[in-house]
């Protein structure tokens, strides 16, 4: 089989380069011949200036397609020109990276090729003062389209409350004007999109949203079409009553919003009550209720973590504990190390010589005339360790306290056994202690690197709302994105509360966040339950598992399991106790579920197996240990962790070819210091993943492998291995058999 390794590769850049190009190619297209106010919008030449050499050719494209189609090209030679020159910056040298240079770049391209076709066309003074205002605008609109791009490409969001929402601020005026350009009979784009913004910046801030976004499309749509934005103009103050309403529903909200618009239009600006700007109401309130909000709070946020956060000063200090935590176990390593050094040797047969000989009549002849052979008997005595009473050595035939000699030195020998057995004790229990501080320091770390996590306050309203208004009792609620910008939602709730109901409620959130929710299973801590709901990922997930006991035995010592941690990201366990029967499945059971309780209660897998480790060593006198593999997906980006504590080796089937994972590694609860393999592998829709328990022989191997590149049926295969697990071990199983399979699909 070929090396695993060679299935971690990664993405090839290509499909975000194409990406770009679409995006630079309808850019050019959409806005090429627009206008902000009296001058032709600039944003084509500010977006290509943002983009790679790929995404400027593609804007230079798509502009020249909408200057043919619209039979402007001529009228537009300057920007056609301007943008010839900033694709020849993007391709021959390396281009800006700094706001001020990107803006001052394309400024002068717009200037110089204004320049270049006045003198061309022999154009009067006023048509290069429009050229100088040309090249001012666009040298401000990539300014700020540069902040944009880089708030977007850095965090994947837009912070409002920062300088980017400023300049994302002036981003949706010049694009609303654009938009507004574009006019079919009784119906104007920009105009839609104003409506619809103004609402969504209502529902989502409030009156103060409401009137921000609306002054701001306003402004957009009257520079790019007066007659139509001007029927806006009541605008800000629609958003500023209709942000009372956002605990209401969405609908409710649109409603009230285009009859009191239409009301305003009647009663302020008469003349501006036409048919058309009633469809431009009704047309952007249908496209708010058609909005994703919870997808647009993803990338729009009030503001990014900063160090005023109140997360950071906790984080600071879960950092603290855990550099404390690491001194401490640095200082009591050493200290461990010295203590030997400095520990006081006893000399027994100086001991036993003044308590038998002190007050013996022959001591002197021992001592003085045969005192090498005295010494020699007592060194030689001194030597015995066993229980049993020392031997009188030929040197000490003629002493006349042989029993005496042989209690004490019995007594000093059970003395140095129970100090070595108390020494490689203390050793054993300072290894599993320093290895509990070091999963206890990694915790900690852990722990204060997570505590970004961007909880919604608006969708967490809007859930205990919902279950209010349906009856359905509940703690708590809350909504927060994951890593992977994926929406949870968690209720707390007393339990079996909550038991039954939630396809139902999973129903009612999914049409009121507009969002395809899946169910998760339910965490049990203590006296409450977690519910838990999540917003469908890339990919899902089949398995199947099948297990066999042991011929000689009623029970299978395996144990296998699936769950989901916080995330929603499903593990794959599989644990083989010591032996088979009852004692094995207690072991196995007992190391599964202590993982699933860790990885529930937000402990990251290698901590959890260091935590576990220690647990299993410290929980029976007896010798007992089990296998631990486990199988970490995540179904947003498509990749799979492995981690091994003596498990077999797993088998992956990636684009045809199958690999083997494995791991010289301990069960857990053998040694104090529990190691573990860890494995990253990038899937991709229909691999397979093969878990084996140690009771599939290796000679199985070529048939698995034969098995994972012919079918795709993970019910097949798991079978098919198990009725043939009998023929690769000799006829007799004496060893329980387990295999669990899981294939990576498309969601």
């Amino acid at each position: 089989m070929s090396s695993p390794h060679l299935i971690c590769r990664k993405h090839s850049p290509v499909p975000h380069a194409a990406l770009e190009s679409i995006g630079g190619f309808l850019s050019g297209l959409l806005f090429a011949g627009t206008f902000v106010g009296a001058i032709t919008s600039p944003l084509p030449i500010a977006i290509a200036a943002n983009l790679s050499a790929f995404g400027a050719a593609a804007v230079l494209l798509g502009s020249l397609i909408s200057y043919l189609l619209s039979n402007s090209l001529l009228d537009n030679l300057p920007l056609v020109f301007a943008l010839v020159m900033v694709v020849c910056l993007r391709v021959i040298r390396r281009p800006c990276k700094t706001a001020p240079g990107i803006a001052a770049s394309t400024g002068l391209c717009v200037f110089l090729s204004g320049i270049a076709v006045a003198l061309m066309t022999h154009a009067n003074g006023a048509a290069v003062i429009g050229y100088t205002m040309t090249a001012a605008l666009t040298g401000c609109a990539s300014y700020f389209m540069h902040a944009v791009f880089a708030s977007v490409r850095a965090t994947g969001k837009i912070p409002l409350r920062t300088s980017d929402g400023c300049a994302a601020a002036v981003v949706l005026v010049l694009l609303i004007a654009a938009m507004s350009c574009y006019s079919i009979p009784s119906l104007n784009v920009g105009c839609i999109l104003s409506v619809g913004i103004t609402l969504i910046g209502a529902r989502k801030f409030r009156s103060t949203g409401g009137v921000i976004t609306g002054a701001l499309t306003v402004c957009g749509a009257i520079l790019g079409t007066p007659e139509a934005g001007l029927s806006l103009l009541m605008l800000p103050i629609s958003g500023l009553l209709i942000g009372y309403l956002r605990q209401k529903s969405r609908f409710i909200m649109a409603t009230v919003f285009f009859l009191f618009s239409c009301m305003a239009l009647i009663t302020f600006c008469t003349e501006f009550f036409q048919l058309s700007a009633i469809i431009n109401l009704l047309l952007g309130s249908c496209a708010f209720l058609l909005v994703d909000s919870a997808c647009l709070d993803k990338w729009l946020v009030t503001d990014l973590p900063s160090p005023t956060d109140a997360a950071l000063p906790l984080s600071t200090r879960l950092a603290h504990m855990a550099e404390a935590l690491h001194s401490v176990r640095q200082d009591t390593t050493e200290i461990a190390m010295h203590l030997p050094q400095i520990e006081q040797t006893r000399d027994i047969t100086r001991e036993v010589c003044e308590t038998v000989c002190g007050s013996c009549r022959h001591k002197l002849r021992c001592w003085e005339t045969d005192y090498e052979e005295t010494l020699a008997g007592f060194r030689q005595m001194e030597t015995h360790r066993s229980a049993s009473l020392p031997p009188i050595p030929r040197e000490l035939a003629g002493c006349c306290r042989k029993e005496r000699l042989q209690s004490l030195f019995s007594r000093y020998a059970a003395d140095c056994r129970r100090a070595q057995f108390l020494a490689a004790r203390t050793a054993e229990s300072r290894t599993v202690l320093l290895e509990q501080l070091a999963a206890a320091e990694e915790l900690l770390g852990d722990t204060s690197q997570q505590l970004h996590i961007r909880y919604c306050t608006e969708l967490s309203e809007t859930v205990r709302h919902k279950l209010l208004h349906y009856g359905y009792p509940c703690e708590n609620a809350a909504v927060y994105y994951t890593q992977s910008n994926r929406i949870m939602i968690e209720m707390q709730c007393q339990p079996h509360a909550l038991d039954g109901c939630l396809p139902t409620i999973r129903h009612i959130l999914s049409e009121a966040l507009n969002l395809t929710l899946e169910e998760l299973d339910p965490i049990s801590m203590g006296h409450t339950v977690r519910y838990r709901l999540c917003q469908r990922p890339k990919y899902r997930l089949e398995h199947f598992t099948a297990s066999l006991h042991a011929a000689q035995e009623a029970l299978s010592g395996d144990t296998a399991l699936l769950f989901t941690d916080d995330a929603g990201n499903p593990y794959f366990v599989l644990s083989d106790g010591m032996g088979t029967g009852k004692n094995a499945a207690v072991e196995s059971r007992m190391t599964t579920e202590l993982f699933r309780t860790c990885i529930s209660g937000g402990i990251s897998g290698t901590i959890a197996i260091r935590i576990m480790n220690g647990l299993l060593l410290t929980k029976s006198p007896s010798e007992s240990f089990a296998t631990l593999d486990v199988a970490q997906f995540d179904l947003d980006a498509g990749k799979l962790t492995m981690l091994k504590s003596g498990a077999a080796a797993t088998l992956i089937r990636h684009n045809g070819e199958v690999f083997r994972i494995s791991a010289e590694t301990f069960p857990l609860g053998l040694e104090p210091t529990g190691e573990t393999s860890v494995r990253h592998v990038r899937l991709y829709p229909d691999d397979i993943i093969l878990m084996l328990s140690d009771g599939i022989s290796e000679d199985a191997y070529p048939l698995i492998r034969q098995l994972l590149e012919s079918s795709s049926d993970l019910e097949q295969i798991v079978n098919e291995i198990c009725e043939k697990a009998d023929i690769f071990v000799g006829g007799t199983r004496r060893d329980d058999v387990t295999v669990c399979a899981a294939r990576l699909l498309p969601a």
